[in-house]
Formats: structure tokens, sequence, C-alpha cells
């Protein structure tokens, strides 16, 4: 019996007589001298660069690992090779955006000695220091807009509305004394933001015989406490006051949708089609 001499070169790809020198099939793929398995040149294309692993696609963990790797050693990423670490925060952008707290609590300091003199204004620029290291505020994201028209006609509004209500309520106790009338009136708050809910509380508490007692964001509804509703009509006097308030408020401080929606509660109001009413207690 002869023996069967014919076996399968791996190299040449196909099959072939042992060690005939022939190619088992035409085409087929031959590893260079040197690239085997084991070889330092595995995994290296003609260009040098390092070739992914078999079965590894950019979408893949092992893709992007090396993307990053390969970034992080050339700084194709923009930025410079090295550990990777994150650059330091940018300090001088932070405090600049606190000169503002810093000058405030200043004033406030400034206000409080109630004399204007080096000493006081150095002390309390040291104190909104301190203050802004220790208890550091959170920087709000949302920036005013800047009406300075709409600011001045706030602030006269708010000037004519403190001389009449202060006769009006100069009025309503000489003349009912302990028997004048006080109640709470619900209306409709149309903005969300703080600073200017801040604001339009300042400014009811600045209207004699009035100041906001509750503020709702859920309802968005806010509940002043008014004096002087003895009279037929005076809840309604009140609520379209307050609205008025609220539409100075917003048009100085306000974003463009808070204008809107508050132009369209105010001539509700006007109208009479607001749900809310005054709960009047003697």
């Amino acid at each position: 019996m002869s023996e069967d001499r014919t076996t399968r070169d791996p190299a040449r790809g196909g099959p072939g007589p042992a060690g005939d020198g022939e190619v088992g099939r035409p085409g087929a793929d031959v590893q260079p001298a040197g690239a085997g398995p084991g070889s330092p040149d595995a995994g290296v294309d003609a260009s040098g660069a390092s070739a992914a692993p078999p079965g590894a696609t950019a979408d893949s963990p092992e893709g992007r690992h090396d993307q990053q790797v390969s970034g992080a050693e050339t700084g194709e990423d923009g930025k410079p090779a090295g550990d990777g670490r994150p650059e330091p925060p940018r300090l001088r952008g932070h405090l600049l955006r606190r000169v503002p707290q810093v000058l405030a609590l200043a004033l406030v300091w400034v206000l409080l000695w109630a004399t204007l003199t080096p000493a006081t204004i150095v002390g309390g620029l040291l104190v909104g220091l301190l203050v802004t290291a220790l208890f550091p505020l959170p920087l709000l994201p949302e920036r005013l807009p800047l009406r300075p028209l709409k600011v001045l006609r706030l602030v006269g509004f708010l000037l004519q509305d403190l001389v009449v209500s202060g006769v009006r309520v100069s009025m309503v106790t000489l003349v009912h004394g302990p028997r004048a009338r006080s109640g709470i009136v619900a209306l409709p708050l149309c903005t969300g933001s703080d600073r200017t809910v801040t604001t339009l509380v300042a400014a009811c508490a600045l209207t004699p015989g009035s100041f906001v007692l509750q503020i709702d964001r859920e309802r968005r509804r806010w509940y002043v406490y008014a004096l002087g509703l003895h009279r037929p009509g005076a809840v309604e006097r009140v609520r379209r006051d307050m609205m008025t308030l609220q539409r100075r408020v917003v048009d100085a401080l306000g974003s463009e949708a808070d204008i809107r929606s508050c132009r369209d509660a105010v001539a509700a109001v006007a109208a009479g089609r607001d749900g809310s009413e005054g709960s009047g207690t003697p």
C-alpha cells in the first residue's frame, strides 16, 4: 500500500504534494517574512499605524480604546500628550462674577454704619470678600435684561403709589380706626424668575397698607394682605393696583415671555375673568 503524501499546507492555502514547492491555489495570500503572529511587526499596517485587533470596529469598546490611546500619544485630539489631567479652573472669570456680590455687601456695610468714610468703604470691601469666600453664593445663570427706560418708569410709579397709598391709608385709619377692614387678595403670578419675584415683593412692601403674604409657585399665585377693604369694589381696586405693579416690574426686569403672560393676566383681571377672589377679614 502506497503512502498518501498529499497534505494541506496552510502557508500555501491549498492541498498539494508535500515539499513540491507549488502553490495550491492561485492568488493565495502569503504572509511576508517576519510577519507571523509572534513577530514584532504584527498588527502594524504599511503606513506604520497600529492596526485594530481582529473583530474591533470603531463602535466597539476595543476600537474606541485604541482611538483614545492613539490620540493621547499623538496629540490629535487637540490636547497635549500626557496623563490626561484636566486643566485647572479659570479663577479669573469666576472671581469677576463675584464682584457684584462683594460690592453689594460693601454697600450694605456702609449703610449700616451710616457714614461714608474711607475706613467704612475699605471695611465693607473686606467684609464682602470674607463673606463671599466663606459662604459662596451660587451664581445664577440667568441674566436680567437691561431696560433703563422701563426701570425709570417703575421708580416713578413706585414714588407716585407711595404718596397715593399713604394718603389712602391715613384716611382709612382716621375715619374707621380699629374698624378698618382688611383682607387677603389672591393674584395670578406671571413670572418664574427668582429675582423678578423678589423685586415684586419688595415693591409691594414699599406700598403703605399692603404686603405679600405668600408666593405659591406651584399654582402660580401670590397672596397680598391689603388694608381698607370697607367700601364696595375695594377688592377689585386692590387687585387692579397689584396687577399694575406686577406688570411694571415684569416690563422692567422680566423676559419677553413673562411680559406677554403678564399683559394677558392684567387684561383678564381687568375684565373679571380671573377666578381668584379676595377674602376679607374684619
